[in-house]
């Protein structure tokens, strides 16, 4: 008869082991290209990850390789509703290499988000007479001469790139180059320095005049870019901060087109060590499928490249405010893509926007003063297929 030690000990010992499996979720991630997908970004939504794990936490979750050791992670709540959203980590991958990772329940003290910061964000305004940092900037539809902004509105940015868009009627997005990499968006904002001056760190390096910048958006009323001129409300909320990716989320209330009336949501990220920040789209529930427009201002000395066949648009050229060369580019989930056209102040791409699937693009940039040189015609399209592949080549993510 067994001792009933032993059988305590062995019962014990089974029921330890079967806590720990539960705590522990593994999953695949597939490269399914042909070329290698160095420091791509892979995103999980939460609601598969607390369907395996019940009760799971995202202050306790930790993401583990096959071959050992934690990659940085981070958990966003994107609609600030209280429940999270996405898991999301960079990792690299060979051809048609598939990754195992182990999300794991971590019990001490170390929360998933945790580490040092690779990205931030910030929105600088004036209020009692001097600018603050607003996380929550909720209001009006302001024009631009009545918006107090610091940068004409919100940064974003990785240590290699920042953007911003303008919280006023241009509704335009910007680059601010950078001359050695780092987060200066907040340096920016407290200390009262002319960012469109060059500096040791970088400048504000694009002329957006009338445009929509690089990857700002309208709708597309039949021959023309209809901005947010008469709106309701916008307000603009920094997500996440972190040592994985930066969020901005900008809500448009009551955005006119005609006699109707629209909302519409934009989300910016952007992942440490990345030039790519992506631009979600998002319309309101209860709207019609629209088109929406994009595109990138127009410059007399930069030529502009469209790739209907790879569904990526950019210009090079000495169009940089500094009167050096400037590479910028969009790319598009090709099944979205209605055509490309043109206006007086930009190169444009109309796409379908429907109210329940957001419509995702990619925007990127590639200065001279940051490179200190610039890359071949060859390299800047190996790159732009090379980003072209999140969207129209995804990873393939399995929870096993």
């Amino acid at each position: 008869m067994m001792n009933r030690q032993l059988f305590h000990l062995l019962l014990t010992g089974s029921v330890v082991s079967s806590i720990l499996s539960a705590q522990e979720l593994r999953f695949s991630v597939e490269n399914p290209s042909s070329v290698a997908r160095p420091h791509e970004p892979v995103v999980i939504p939460w609601e598969e990850v607390a369907k395996k794990l019940p009760g799971v936490s995202p202050a306790t979750v930790q993401v583990w390789k096959e071959e050992g050791g934690d990659v940085p992670v981070q958990v966003d709540d994107l609609d600030l509703d209280g429940s999270p959203d996405e898991l999301t980590f960079a990792s690299d991958f060979s051809p048609h290499q598939r990754r195992v990772f182990t999300l794991r329940l971590h019990r001490g003290e170390t929360k998933s988000g945790t580490g040092s910061f690779r990205t931030d964000a910030g929105n600088w305004k004036r209020s009692g007479g001097a600018f603050q940092s607003i996380d929550d900037d909720d209001g009006p539809g302001f024009k631009r001469a009545q918006s107090g902004y610091r940068f004409d509105g919100v940064g974003w940015e990785s240590e290699l790139v920042g953007y911003r868009i303008y919280l006023d009627e241009r509704n335009a997005v910007d680059i601010q180059g950078k001359r050695k990499p780092g987060l200066y968006w907040n340096m920016i904002g407290s200390s009262g320095v002319d960012y469109q001056q060059d500096a040791d760190w970088g400048m504000d390096v694009l002329h957006v005049g009338p445009a929509l910048g690089v990857g700002g958006i309208g709708f597309w009323t039949g021959d023309s870019v209809l901005k947010p001129v008469s709106l309701d409300r916008r307000r603009c909320r920094i997500i996440a901060r972190g040592p994985v990716r930066a969020v901005v989320r900008v809500d448009y209330s009551g955005w006119a087109l005609g006699t109707e009336k629209v909302d519409v949501t934009s989300l910016f990220f952007i992942y440490a060590g990345d030039r790519v920040s992506e631009h979600r789209v998002i319309l309101g529930s209860t709207s019609s499928p629209r088109t929406i427009v994009t595109g990138i201002v127009k410059h007399p000395s930069a030529k502009g490249v469209w790739k209907a066949e790879e569904a990526w648009l950019s210009t090079q050229g000495t169009q940089s405010r500094a009167n050096d060369e400037l590479m910028m580019a969009l790319n598009f989930e090709k099944s979205a893509v209605v055509q490309q056209t043109e206006d007086e102040f930009s190169h444009l791409v109309l796409l379908k926007l429907g109210p329940q699937k957001p419509l995702r693009f990619l925007i990127s940039s590639v200065w001279r003063g940051e490179t200190g040189s610039m890359w071949a015609g060859d390299q800047i399209e190996l790159f732009l297929r090379q980003v072209g592949r999140r969207l129209n080549e995804p990873l393939k993510v399995g929870l096993m």
